[in-house]
């Protein structure tokens, strides 16, 4: 029994001296240490005297920039290219550098960067509970040279800090990134059509959406389609990708303002690469359709630029016999809008003609599959399987829909080309017939 006892007190002391040499390191504890590391962060983010350039990139895409500059007595004040108020007006709340199972910084009172996350989709938009997908409480992962590394606790949003200049500061404070972002949005908007020559004499085509803050490369190759995308946030002085981009081996990763020459350019190899801006689009239609764009859209309208006289004729035709023949209640029915949805790789076009009658509608739905040529010549073939209210209409006796669809649509072949309305300047999609060149079509391009 005085053995069973004595094992019994060797365990523990053997398993006494396990734990002690498995939670000291450097003859610190965990707790101790990370209270080290908590100090240290704070003296970082506390000691850059000029404050930080931030930026943050949601899991749920794009990406936005911040200034931040906090002090020692849990103050940050901040601007944001959220939008131009938040760009131009300096706000400021509260953080904490907390010690949970790894430094974290925590936003903790509502500013600039609630405001991504806010679960209300009339604050910024975004998904209703979620907002756009962002953080605003960020694990302090490591320091590279001048800049800090953040992960999202929540959502795993990304975010770099890096130590601004006494001339970043004061720019920030003189409205220096509303003044950016103007400038590069109203080039954006003037210029739609732009591309960028990277080591050949291809154009790649360069879209800067600024809605969704993302930048992204399409460019032909071998009569393929190819993109690459990533997101971007405004700088002082142009935009700053998530990550590089690359075509055929060359590096992108931001883009500048030219203040002179009014233009953005970046920086490949050591050279000096200009944005050029064409007065028609770089790529053919055929080959964005269900890649960059998804559906063309035609208004509810009796004509519209870019309509021939043959489509014009038949879809009136189309509209009297609806109306003539199909009734709700007792309210007749018309034809309205027609989209256009495009899958490039399920080869399918949905066709959703929208039917108004009064202050209602309803919707008929048409699923097509289709054949595309090299040279970008389509042949829908129409499906089947219709809803109750698509099939009749498609095989009513007075023939409300023959006139575009089983007549034209479905038995033509068809390019797709851009169109220019005359008086809005906007860019169109239109459809036309090979078989009958005065059935032709436009929609809005989306």
């Amino acid at each position: 029994m005085k053995k069973i006892f004595l094992y019994i007190l060797l365990s523990f002391g053997l398993f006494a001296g396990c734990k002690k040499d498995e939670i000291l390191v450097d003859g610190q504890r965990p707790e101790e240490r990370l209270t080290e590391t908590v100090a240290k962060y704070a003296d970082i983010l506390t000691g850059s005297p000029y404050g930080w350039k931030a930026y943050l990139y949601p899991d749920g895409g794009g990406g936005f920039s911040f200034y931040l500059n906090f002090d020692k007595e849990n103050n940050v004040s901040m601007y944001a290219d959220i939008d131009p108020d938040a760009a131009a007006e300096s706000f400021s709340s509260t953080y904490r550098i907390k010690a949970l199972q790894n430094p974290t910084l925590s936003f903790d009172t509502y500013n600039y960067m609630h405001i991504l996350a806010d679960p209300d989709p009339s604050t910024f938009g975004g998904v209703a509970g979620w907002g756009v997908y962002s953080d605003f409480e960020f694990s302090l992962d490591k320091v590279v040279g001048d800049s800090v590394k953040l992960t999202g606790k929540l959502l795993g949003s990304k975010m770099v800090l890096v130590k601004a200049t006494q001339a970043e500061q004061k720019l920030y404070n003189e409205q220096g990134l509303l003044n950016s972002i103007n400038a590069s949005v109203d080039y954006i908007f003037a210029n739609s059509n732009l591309f960028i020559l990277l080591g050949s004499t291809n154009k790649v085509q360069t879209t800067i959406d600024v809605n969704n803050k993302v930048f992204s490369l399409t460019w032909e190759e071998a009569g393929a389609i190819n993109t690459t995308s990533t997101g971007f946030a405004f700088t002082l002085t142009g935009i700053v990708l998530k990550e590089p981009l690359f075509y055929n081996g060359k590096k992108i990763t931001e883009l500048t303002w030219d203040p002179v020459k009014k233009l953005f350019f970046t920086t490949v190899d050591g050279a000096r690469i200009e944005v050029q801006s064409s007065s028609s689009p770089i790529l053919p239609l055929h080959l964005l359709m269900g890649i960059n764009y998804t559906r063309i859209t035609a208004p509810n309208a009796a004509t519209y630029p870019g309509w021939g006289t043959d489509f014009v004729a038949r879809r009136a035709l189309a509209n009297q016999r609806s109306l003539a023949n199909i009734v709700v209640g007792t309210t007749p029915v018309s034809l309205g809008s027609m989209r256009f949805t495009f899958n490039s790789v399920s080869k399918t076009m949905v066709l959703v003609w929208n039917t108004p009658y009064g202050a209602n509608s309803l919707n008929l739905t048409y699923p097509y599959t289709y054949t595309k040529t090299a040279n970008g010549v389509f042949k829908f073939t129409i499906g089947s399987g219709f809803d109750g209210n698509s099939a009749f209409f498609y095989t009513q006796a007075s023939k409300p829909l023959d006139p575009v669809l089983q007549e034209r649509i479905n038995v033509d072949t068809f390019t797709l080309d851009y169109f220019i309305h005359p008086t809005t300047g906007a860019l169109l999609g239109q459809f036309k017939s090979i078989e009958h060149p005065d059935f032709t079509f436009t929609g809005a391009l989306q």
